[in-house]
């Protein structure tokens, strides 16, 4: 007779306990943190899970391309199914709250909660993903959300028949030029390179908007402008040191994200760009503490590969809990 293998049914997350003794705790709700979660909870482990968002970066992509078995998925549609996923397993969530920082005590850890609880567990995985990248300009932090963006599949649908920019040349500019060329009057696209840094595959996307784009390339931001919502940006040409002032109601920051590990600081090891250091493993600086996803050192921010190393980190964490 073949093995009949079902999953349990479907139920809504129990939330953590303080009064709790995790065999381990994930930080980070991405892909690396929902899968280590469904990996330790496979393997019988305690498991938790504290996390800001279900989902982490992928609620803020528009669609998924080349993620192995899915040739074509909606960000937030393939979050929801992570969590369905992790779900059908005896995993406790946190979720809404931010982690401020963790101790360890002899061979246990405590985490901290932003909101004032503290949670105890035995290993430690961290997952906590990366954020955008600000331009650090005069005026950006006073008009973000006043027109300054970091999310065009968030906030495109604000823009219609509006004149908007789109900084960066990667595939998130790229994507973020799409969502908005749908909608949008006018695309003012300033790239700090020469020429466009995303996949040639994913280039091509802007073919049907390339009408209503005017690209300046080798330029950057210098300010962004506006009383009380965003009226204009200058840039400035990198090469000639000419600025020129563009009429804007929109402006998107695509250039590149930074690691969440500032609550990490003097807890474990970080690289000179605030990455985690790992090994093969996943391992930590610190015994009993592993990482995985985007927040590590290992190279190549992709999907797939956070939720490879997110199992990976479940296992290493499991290995050490059954050799301690």
């Amino acid at each position: 007779m073949p093995f009949d293998f079902k999953l349990p049914s479907s139920k809504t997350a129990e939330p953590m306990d303080e009064k709790t003794l995790y065999d381990t705790i994930i930080i980070g709700g991405g892909p690396g943190g929902m899968n280590a979660a469904l990996y330790a909870a496979r393997k019988g482990l305690k498991t938790g899970l504290i996390t800001f968002d279900m989902g982490g970066q992928v609620l803020s992509t528009s669609e998924v391309e080349n993620y192995i078995g899915t040739t074509h998925i909606l960000g937030p549609d393939m979050a929801e199914s992570w969590k369905n996923h992790m779900l059908q397993y005896d995993v406790e969530t946190y979720e809404f709250v931010h982690v401020k920082s963790i101790e360890k005590e002899k061979d246990l850890f405590k985490v901290y909660s932003d909101d004032g609880k503290t949670f105890r567990g035995r290993t430690i995985i961290l997952a906590t993903g990366k954020r955008s990248r600000p331009m650090d300009v005069p005026g950006e932090k006073e008009l973000t959300g006043r027109g300054v963006a970091y999310c065009a599949t968030c906030d495109a649908p604000l823009y219609r028949d509006k004149t908007v920019a789109v900084v960066g040349g990667g595939n998130s500019a790229i994507e973020a030029i799409v969502d908005l060329g749908k909608i949008a009057k006018k695309i003012y696209v300033i790239q700090f390179l020469e020429d466009f840094t995303a996949d040639r595959a994913v280039r091509g996307k802007i073919d049907p908007f390339r009408d209503k784009m005017e690209i300046f390339f080798n330029s950057a931001v210098i300010r962004c402008e506006g009383e009380t919502t965003l009226t204009h940006a200058v840039i400035q040409n990198r090469l000639t040191g000419e600025e020129k002032k563009l009429p804007l109601e929109g402006l998107f920051v695509e250039i590149g994200l930074i690691p969440n590990t500032e609550f990490l600081q003097g807890f474990v090891d970080l690289n000179k760009y605030g990455e985690i250091i790992v090994d093969k493993h996943g391992a930590t600086s610190v015994e009993g503490v592993f990482a995985a996803g985007d927040v590590t050192d290992v190279p190549f921010k992709q999907i797939v590969i956070a939720a490879g190393e997110g199992a990976r980190a479940a296992l290493a964490a499991a290995d050490y809990l059954l050799s301690h």
